[in-house]
């Protein structure tokens, strides 16, 4: 019997292979082998990729270049939140416009490329 898809905050199908951590810790971000860097937080995160908030669009398919500014271990997240990685490239799988009241940005989502270490 094929597990069930949980949907994700956005609705649609939920499509990781594993448990998501909510865990919000400052990045940046740039298409890699690009010199400028964007700042954002992590939303969550699990052992293949994570989601962020971007004030532009990243273009599905593209590599980027993620790094994590602040890391701390004995935080709210405890050792609990597997798949955080301080350097990684990953690839965007999805970016979708937001927009509110106040403010519009982009919910990002990437894949990470090589197994963690």
């Amino acid at each position: 019997m094929e597990k069930p898809q949980a949907l994700s905050e956005n609705g649609s199908s939920e499509k990781r292979s594993s448990e998501r951590c909510r865990y919000h810790v400052p990045i940046e971000y740039a298409y890699f082998n690009r010199e400028y860097y964007f700042k954002s937080y992590t939303y969550n995160n699990c052992p293949e990729g994570m989601n962020f908030r971007s004030d532009f669009f990243l273009q599905p398919g593209s590599t980027i270049l993620i790094r994590i500014k602040e890391f701390h271990p004995n935080g709210p997240c405890k050792g609990k939140c597997k798949g955080l990685r301080s350097l990684t490239l990953a690839e965007v799988k999805w970016c979708n416009e937001v927009i509110d009241s106040n403010n519009s940005y982009y919910d990002v989502g990437v894949k990470y490329y090589a197994p963690e270490y």
